[in-house]
């Protein structure tokens, strides 16, 4: 099995929103073996780390702090589905950077499902597509209902399922644009042979536990409250700005009424510009290899992040403004914020140049985190696959 990262090059905290996010998969990812065993547990190993976890089917609980994540996907598959008709043993080994803002986490909850709904001996599941397991993943590391699956807890965080689309559903070579309510693929657009991306991570972690978990978690809160405020004045019921925008009768003026807040209007305000203008923008550039204005797109971007989604951090602003100094045609942080990676687009042929550029622009800023920057060459990868043919019991790729 084979479990790949993601890269969301634009659409920052836009998916749980209502909005649509252009990712691709990255070329770095989990590589799993998956098989049955008799006890009535589920096993995994970490084959890195040396860890062994043991999670019995009628209590798991999490020994370490990585494995909430297994335990919350254990727990709602037996929900939902019932109990595995036997043990579930995974190996698995990452070359993701953890915490780094390239989906680790979505990747390990992704894994995990794949090889209990393929050993658990499940015969009859609720999925038709591709897109319908990408949704129910992303509602399970969130906890959110699902159709008429009803919703927990999940791992804490509030977010959306544009990782595990990335993860399950894009393809080799290519960016896609996605949309997510429900999922589905507007447009895919060819990484040109000539420009290639690179990937930094900053060595501050983007973690999504304590105080991190909360400034994660009041992004996606002051998008839902903008839509409830709104819905609220105009007595009608609108999920996510999305829906709210897209109704027939949505008015800027009784939206900025029904919102006086200034800390919730900029919220709006970043999900709407990267909505309307950013994303469309940067994706006609890449059609037409137009880098000066993909360029400028990704900058607005990152521009309203810091401005209006408040989400980043000085590290990811200087890795962003280094890799424009280095020669890069295009930068942008990525993933939840707070931490994590930038990537950044170059001419291919300068890649190994740029790259020295861009780790001394770094040092000069981060000493200390320099020591510990991790650079990665990057494609559009494949997406996730079995050794079945199809991602799970023949179900074919995504459209």
């Amino acid at each position: 099995m084979w479990v790949p990262g993601r890269i969301e090059l634009l659409g920052k905290h836009t998916d749980y929103a209502g909005g649509e996010s252009l990712t691709c998969a990255s070329i770095h990812g989990m590589a799993a073996i998956s098989h049955r065993h008799e006890d009535r547990s589920l096993v995994i190993v970490d084959v890195a780390r040396g860890e062994e976890v043991v999670l019995p089917f009628e209590m798991p609980t999490a020994q370490i702090s990585w494995a909430r994540y297994p335990v919350t996907v254990l727990n709602r598959v037996i929900r939902h589905f019932g109990e595995p008709a036997n043990g579930v043993r995974i190996l698995m080994h990452s070359d993701l950077p953890s915490a780094s803002g390239m989906s680790s986490s979505s990747v390990l909850v992704v894994t995990v499902l794949l090889a209990l709904l393929a050993e658990g001996g499940y015969t009859q599941l609720p999925f038709e597509s591709v897109e319908d397991l990408a949704g129910f993943a992303g509602a399970v590391e969130s906890g959110a209902d699902w159709r008429t699956l009803g919703g927990d807890e999940g791992v804490g965080t509030r977010g959306g399922s544009q990782d595990h689309t990335a993860i399950l559903c894009s393809r080799e070579g290519m960016a896609s644009l996605f949309g997510y309510h429900p999922i589905h693929c507007h447009e895919r657009v060819d990484l040109p042979e000539s420009v290639a991306l690179v990937v930094a991570g900053s060595g501050v972690k983007a973690r999504k536990t304590g105080d991190a978990r909360a400034a994660y978690n009041r992004a996606s809160w002051r998008a839902s409250e903008v839509a409830r405020l709104y819905s609220q004045d105009v007595d009608e019921y609108y999920p996510h700005l999305g829906a709210m925008m897209a109704a027939p009768h949505f008015d800027l003026e009784s939206l900025r009424w029904a919102v006086p807040d200034d800390d919730l209007w900029d919220r709006f305000q970043q999900f709407e510009r990267e909505i309307d203008d950013v994303l469309p923008r940067a994706v006609r550039a890449l059609r037409d290899e137009d880098w000066t204005a993909f360029g400028q797109a990704t900058a607005r971007s990152q521009q309203m992040a810091a401005e209006w989604l408040h989400n980043q951090i000085p590290e990811t602003e200087a890795l962003v403004g280094g890799a424009l100094a280095s020669g890069a045609l295009a930068a942008s942080s990525f993933g939840a914020g707070f931490g994590g990676a930038v990537w950044a687009l170059v001419e291919r042929g300068l890649r190994e140049e740029f790259k020295t550029g861009w780790r001394r622009a770094y040092n000069e800023d981060y000493p200390d985190l320099a020591q510990a920057m991790v650079l990665l060459d990057e494609e559009p990868g494949v997406p996730a696959w079995t050794s079945e043919g199809g991602i799970l019991h023949g179900m074919p790729s995504a459209s």
